[in-house]
């Protein structure tokens, strides 16, 4: 029988699809699976920046609407890596906040939205992280759909 991260490896590196959204699915149970380890925790954490990695788009889009409950579970019951959400989470968001996709990018605007009506980010990263990739967005150069959602964000 699988461990948890073990099952979480098998699927993430499926050539289905599908198997690879489950995973994405998943990870808030993995991480229920696996919470009292904080080495396993980690790993989750790991895995999840390598599935934001993936070449389909709802795989992300996936992974990102489950970025705010994942973070939530987080600061509740981990406070021994507080650095998991900044570390691990944020920079998926902000990197999605531009992806090519619409859908990514509309997930990833979602999340963020939750995030901060959570208070999940702290001031200095959306200050230092946050914000910055959002003025890029709002370049004259930049597609006039991904201008448009930058400056809704703000």
């Amino acid at each position: 029988m699988l461990t948890p991260l073990g099952r979480l490896d098998k699927y993430a590196a499926s050539e289905n699809v599908f198997n690879r959204q489950m995973v994405a699915r998943s990870l808030l149970d993995t991480l229920r699976e696996v919470c009292d380890d904080e080495r396993d925790c980690i790993a989750v954490l790991e895995r999840i920046s390598r599935l934001a990695d993936d070449s389909e788009p709802t795989v992300r889009a996936e992974l990102m609407e489950q970025v705010p409950h994942i973070a939530l579970f987080c600061q509740e019951n981990r406070p021994s890596i507080p650095y998991a959400f900044s570390k691990y989470l944020l920079p998926i968001v902000v990197r999605y906040l531009a992806d090519q996709n619409n859908q990514v990018r509309k997930t990833s605007q979602a999340a963020l939205l939750a995030l901060l009506e959570q208070e999940l980010i702290e001031r200095f990263d959306v200050e230092t992280k946050v914000c910055p990739v959002l003025i890029d967005l709002t370049a004259p150069d930049s597609n006039d759909d991904v201008k448009t959602e930058a400056v809704a964000i703000m």
